[in-house]
């Protein structure tokens, strides 16, 4: 098949190149324009071009010259992977076999825009990998075939992705088939539909009078993006790795119960939360034993506070 790729993650690439290495032909790949940002090109923009692929970076989707170039590669078929923007229907008409979305949960659950970090703070056991033909209702296409994954208590959110894009990697290919046949396509049952809304930057302050195990499923949902945070003695204090243990321990949430080597502890509503990697202001981050070890001002005052 004639494919075009739309993707813009680092993750996206894992599935862009095994595509590269089938029997398909990689006509284009589509990428955000990143011009007016920071960070100028997109990680599968780069992957994209290193390959020599076709790589376009189009403002309007819509725009006739770009619906041209598009019509002009002569697609059999779309595939997109976190690509960051909704197709419009004027796009999706052009290849003869649609276009796959790859969505990372078991739909018609977690349709939306972060279903992994989603399935983290909801405690889930269990999500996985979607491909469904897209159609003009987000996330509502058909589905193609869906293979689950179980979640496990080290999983955070980079593991997450990283296990989901495998197990894209793995049934992509058969997706391409199942999608030609078109006979195969599932509707998705509306009843059993909840939505995985977008991660908001004040989503990551930590509420310290809430359950230990909320908290470390927080830290874990927000460990790439926009992590979890909490201040301690006037300092923004980020933390990307914890674990909690229950008690029935009387302590006001949010205060520090231990600091040493190992671990930073802090009193949640229900128990404790042992903090084991974090990250202060204009430093990298450190597991526990280097900041420990430290010199920096919020160590002494930690140590100090315990000291009194």
């Amino acid at each position: 098949m004639n494919i075009i790729f739309f993707g813009s993650p680092s993750y996206s690439c894992n599935v862009l190149k095994t595509l590269l290495t089938s029997q398909h032909n990689i006509a284009a790949v589509v990428t955000q324009n990143t011009k007016n940002k920071r960070d100028k090109r997109t990680p599968v923009s780069i992957y994209s071009e290193a390959n020599n692929l076709d790589t376009l970076y189009p403002e309007d989707l819509k725009s006739k010259d770009f619906l041209k170039k598009i019509s002009d590669y002569k697609p059999d078929l779309f595939i997109v992977y976190a690509y960051g923007k909704i197709l419009p229907q004027i796009l999706l008409d052009i290849p003869e076999f649609g276009a796959i979305n790859i969505h990372c949960s078991l739909l018609p659950t977690l349709r939306g825009a972060a279903p992994i970090q989603r399935a983290l703070l909801n405690k889930d056991k269990r999500t996985g990998i979607t491909f469904f033909r897209i159609d003009a209702k987000l996330d509502q296409g058909r589905i193609i075939s869906s293979h689950a994954y179980e979640i496990n208590d080290k999983d955070d959110s980079i593991s997450l992705q990283d296990c989901l894009t495998n197990l894209a990697n793995k049934n992509i290919l058969n997706a391409i088939n199942l999608n030609k046949s078109n006979q195969s396509l599932i509707p998705q049952d509306e009843s059993l539909a909840t939505y995985a809304s977008k991660i908001n930057k004040f989503e990551s302050v930590i509420d310290w009078n809430t359950s230990s195990i909320d908290i470390v499923h927080k830290i874990r949902a927000f460990v790439d993006w926009p992590v979890a945070e909490t201040q301690l003695f006037g300092v923004t204090i980020k933390i990307l790795q914890a674990r909690y243990q229950l008690s029935e321990d009387e302590n006001q949430p949010g205060t520090i119960i231990m600091f040493n080597r190992n671990e930073l502890v802090f009193a949640a509503k229900d128990g404790y939360v042992y903090v084991e990697r974090l990250q202060i202001p204009g430093k990298k981050v450190v597991h526990i034993n280097d900041f420990f070890n430290s010199n920096s001002a919020i160590v002494s005052k930690i140590k100090e506070f315990l000291d009194k």
